[in-house]
């Protein structure tokens, strides 16, 4: 606290002269007070030289000095000397103060020597008695003399300093009452109130105070008076006067009405403070920090820190330095570690004042505080309080002037960075949790917590983007935006993402320095876009069509970008060959096939997989738009490439097979077969294991067979039925091959063929066909043994069609002629009779005139072994006997020649005919030819011979009867073998008739 100027070390030194006096020069003044402003009372110029010398000639060397105390002792002489009772009034006025004057420098010389002096207390309490005493004389001796008021001052304050302070406070008691006029009057009462306060008696110093203030904000004391107000109201535990009084001293010494009311949250209130003198800036310096003590013990009435201030000033006008207030408030907090009361401190003001230029700074404060208090769960939301409220996005960045902005701009900054990258951190440490990658534990679910980390990200990139949008021409902003970029790609906010990376990649667009894929991480941000579109399409849930077309083509055109700008990136080969494959999957075959060979001709050459995938592509490609030899050629490089272990080949063989086979195909459709079948034939020799190796085969035999080309065709086919015995195809094989078989006369093929085929379905009509053709094929070509194991199963296993079945029966008795096997001979030829009865009995055999004819032919067979078994008989003895049995034989011979004619086959008719004569004639015949009766005479031989004849001459009638009607048969144009030996057989029997020889006669037509 200021001390009063009783004990201040600097007290005024009055500049006495020998001849010049000024009575009112003895006020004094600490250090801490300026000078008055009040005019002060005329004090007489004239010295004493001019009262009792004549003016002498001056010369121009300076008089000397004298010290006070000889001063003082030469004033004493001339009151013993001067008798003039107005001279010495005023040399008693000036001793009276030179008497002070002495005590003051003997206290401060005692002062100087303190340290050595043992007694100098016992002697500081009497260098004042002189001058108290002589002060005290001239009230007596001049009551009511018009300097009383000063006597009674100086007298005051020499009791002050003689340690007798009620008698000063009794002496500045007087002179208030005595002299309300006195120009410094405001100093009496100004100590007066500080003899009070050093008492305790605080009630007191509070009405002398107050005194000093009721006397106006002009004199002198008035701020240090107000202070000392505040002071004692303080020490009278009085603390809402206190805080009044001190704010007295504020609108005194840091006054509003120099300030227009509506700028008053724009006026740097410390700054102004900063602009007093050394005095007055300790004042109010001292009286913010009391104040700062008050508001702290008032606050404990209320809920919140500050709460106070804003009380105090309630109902009142604004005050400019209220933010002094605060601060001097939350420092008070902040000294005693109260950092949570100082933070809130901070951010009442902040608060309640929004507009003022201090609250952002307040802001930073609070933050502050938090930070030494190790707060840390209320450091950042503190910082995201400040940056929502005072970035480019609060309410207040726009209406600031550019000043202003650029005060907060830092923090700003800085606290855009520390939440961005805070929130990134936060959220890849939620997402590893999420996956149970960190070893932390959290109570919250996988779902919950990738949930918390989504939103983490969109958080970061939220002050990512304000940060952006706040310094666009920061040297971090370049880094921020793909920050940026990166927390909306791990958001899933790939739409987002993709925006933000391109502008880095291909239009940066922060600072002057910056070119086109001169960012450090252009080609990495290229890049993000790319995986951006890849999750974008990867599951584009809830989007159109459409859009997905768009975004398509947007995905597209960023591959080629990357390719382009970035292509000494080592990750280029790499996005072009997926935009490769990414074509080919989109049917776009030639841009497709474009890019695939952009990447074969890449320097330095890509790798081995990625020059295959390229292949492929390439060779798919053409595939696909039907460049079938384009695709030849590709896939037969790709082999070329593939190791032979390479599971691929398989494939690539097929694709191969493909790619030959389709230009059959197309050769075909063309018309032109033996190109198709040139292709068709390639496929099996470039890809004999390929399952279209298959297709190509039968398709070329097809072809073959087409162009009749028999037996290239059979030698595929045949290869065919070996190689793929349980394909389809495999069941139209033999058809083919029996055509080709016959075509080619490959009879045996043929019926072998045949024969697997008719063993393949015995039952079926195809089966039954084939057994019959096979068998006629092996009959062709005299293979008898299949012939006949043929034509007898098929004979056994199929009575319809009648004719076939019936046909072979008859060959199955050729075949037993030929082998002279005559009971199984008969055995079929027996067959044929049957068949022929049973087809004449039902109707759905057909009987037919072939059948009819092997009947006939079979019962003539049959007839002639009656007949041979008839001529076999002869006739001997005993004649009846014999001859018994010789007609048994004939009637048998007769009725199967008549059987066989019934049959009316002309053919066999006229050899039954003949058969029939033949027998009656060899019967006749025999009977001649017959054994003699043994003991016969000659008459009776002759009886017997004659009787013969008779009995043989009805035989021979018939049997020319017989020869007769049957050579007749060539009256009607039947002139077979039978009606020949018919006409032998007469030749012998009637010689006359049919034996005359016939006489040629030579017809000559020329003319003589």
């Amino acid at each position: 606290m200021i001390l009063s100027y009783l004990k201040t070390p600097n007290v005024a030194i009055y500049a006495v002269g020998i001849s010049v006096f000024i009575l009112s020069s003895c006020s004094i003044f600490t250090e801490d007070f300026e000078p008055q402003s009040q005019a002060k009372p005329q004090v007489s110029t004239q010295n004493l030289g001019d009262v009792y010398f004549e003016p002498l000639p001056l010369d121009h060397e300076p008089l000397q000095q004298p010290d006070t105390k000889t001063l003082r002792d030469r004033y004493q002489e001339l009151l013993t000397l001067v008798g003039d009772p107005k001279t010495r009034e005023v040399a008693a006025y000036r001793l009276a103060d030179l008497e002070g004057l002495v005590a003051e420098a003997q206290l401060e010389e005692g002062a100087a020597l303190h340290s050595s002096s043992s007694n100098f207390e016992a002697v500081e309490s009497q260098l004042f008695g002189a001058t108290i005493q002589r002060y005290q004389d001239l009230l007596s001796s001049n009551p009511g003399h018009e300097n009383s008021a000063e006597v009674l001052y100086q007298l005051a304050k020499a009791y002050e300093q003689q340690g007798l302070t009620e008698q000063s406070y009794q002496a500045l008691e007087e002179l208030a009452t005595q002299f309300p006029d006195f120009p410094y009057l405001a100093e009496a009462y100004f100590r007066m109130g500080e003899a009070q306060f050093n008492l305790g008696n605080y009630l007191s110093a509070i009405s002398n105070y107050e005194q000093v203030i009721n006397l106006g904000d002009q004199n002198p004391y008035f701020a240090t008076a107000a202070y000392m107000l505040g002071w004692s109201y303080f020490k009278d535990e009085q603390q809402p006067q206190a805080l009044s009084a001190f704010a007295q001293l504020l609108d005194h010494t840091l006054p509003n009405e120099v300030i227009a009311e509506s700028m008053l949250s724009q006026v740097d209130s410390q700054a102004q403070i900063e602009r007093l003198t050394v005095g007055k800036k300790r004042l109010v310096k001292d009286t913010i920090r009391i104040m700062s003590l008050l508001f702290s013990y008032q606050d404990s009435l209320f809920a919140e820190p500050a709460a106070s201030i804003e009380e105090h000033f309630a109902g009142i006008s604004p005050r400019h330095y209220e933010y002094v207030l605060y601060d001097a408030l939350a420092q008070h907090y902040l000294n005693n570690d109260r950092y949570r009361d100082s933070a809130k401190a901070y951010k009442a003001f902040s608060e309640l004042h929004a507009q003022h230029f201090q609250a952002p700074i307040f802001a930073v404060k609070q933050i502050d505080a938090y930070i030494l208090g190790k707060f840390p769960t209320l450091v950042l939301p503190a910082k995201e309080a400040f940056v929502l409220r005072y970035g480019v996005a609060g309410d207040y960045w726009k209406q600031w002037p550019v000043v202003l902005q650029e005060q907060v701009a830092p923090y700003l900054n800085q606290y855009l960075q520390e939440l961005a990258q805070f929130e990134h951190s936060r959220a890849q440490l939620l997402g590893n949790a999420s996956k149970g990658d960190t070893g932390q534990k959290f109570e919250a679910s996988s779902q919950e917590l990738q949930q918390q980390s989504v939103a983490a990200y969109l958080k970061a990139a939220t002050w990512y983007q304000q940060f952006i949008d706040t310094f666009p021409r920061d040297p971090q902003a370049p880094e921020f935006q793909f920050r940026l970029g990166e927390s909306y790609f791990a958001a899933k906010q790939y739409v987002k993402a993709i925006e933000v990376f391109e502008a880095y990649a291909y239009t940066p667009s922060y600072g002057v320095d910056f070119s086109r894929k001169g960012y450090p991480k252009a080609a990495e941000a290229a890049y993000l876009t790319l995986l951006s579109y890849r999750e974008l399409m990867a599951s584009p849930t809830g989007m159109a069509q459409e859009e997905q077309s768009i975004w398509l083509e947007k995905q597209l055109v960023s591959q080629v970008d990357f390719v382009t700008e970035f292509a000494d990136d080592p990750r280029a080969l790499d996005v072009l060959h997926t935009n490769i494959q990414q074509l080919f999957l989109l049917n776009r075959y030639e841009n497709a096939i474009s890019n695939a060979q952009l990447l074969l001709d890449w320097q330095p050459q890509a790798s081995a997989d990625k020059v295959l995938a390229s292949h492929l592509v390439m060779a798919h490609s053409y595939f696909a738009l039907l460049q079938y030899a384009a695709a030849e050629s590709k896939y037969e490089t790709i082999l070329q490439v593939l190791s032979p272990e390479d599971l691929r080949r398989f494939d690539m063989q097929e694709r191969l097979a493909a790619s030959i086979y389709k230009q059959g195909e197309e050769n075909i459709r063309l018309n032109f077969l033996p190109l198709a079948v040139n292709d068709f034939l390639r496929v099996i020799a470039k890809t004999p294991n390929s399952s279209i190796r298959l297709n190509a085969q039968y398709d070329a035999a097809s072809n073959l067979l087409e162009m009749k080309d028999w037996q290239q065709a059979i030698g595929l086919l045949e290869d065919f039925r070996r190689r793929f015995p349980a394909h389809e195809l495999t069941k139209n094989i033999p058809d083919q091959l029996i055509l080709a078989y016959q075509q080619n006369e490959n009879w045996q093929q043929a019926a072998d063929e045949l024969l697997v085929l008719h063993r393949a379905n015995p039952k079926s009509e195809e089966g039954r066909q084939a057994l019959y053709v096979a068998a006629g094929y092996f009959y062709k070509i005299d293979n008898r043994e299949q012939a006949l194991n043929s034509y007898r199963t098929y004979a056994h296993s199929y009575s319809l069609p009648f004719a076939e079945a019936n046909e072979a029966r008859f060959i199955m008795s050729e075949f037993y002629l030929k082998s002279n096997e005559a009971s199984k001979r008969r055995f079929w030829l027996n067959k044929l009779i049957l068949a022929d009865k049973q087809a004449q009995q039902q109707a759905n055999m057909q009987r037919s005139d072939r059948s009819r004819y092997l009947a006939a032919m079979a019962s003539n067979v049959f007839a002639q072994d009656k007949l041979y078994n008839y001529k076999v008989i002869k006739l001997t003895q005993p004649l009846k006997t014999s001859l018994a049995k010789k007609k048994a034989a004939l009637t048998q011979a007769l009725d199967a020649y008549n059987q066989t004619l019934a049959y009316k086959i002309e053919e066999f008719s006229t050899a039954a005919n003949f058969s029939i004569a033949d027998i009656y004639h060899q019967l006749a015949k025999d009977l001649m030819d017959s054994s003699r009766p043994a003991n016969l005479n000659e008459l009776e031989l002759e009886q017997y011979e004659l009787l013969l004849e008779e009995q043989a001459y009805p035989f021979e009638e018939k049997a020319i009867d017989i020869h007769e009607t049957n050579a007749q048969r060539s009256w009607n144009g039947v002139y077979d073998d039978w009606v020949q030996e018919s006409f032998q057989a007469l030749q012998t029997l009637l010689p006359g008739r049919y034996n005359k020889l016939e006489k040629a006669s030579e017809v000559t037509d020329e003319i003589y």
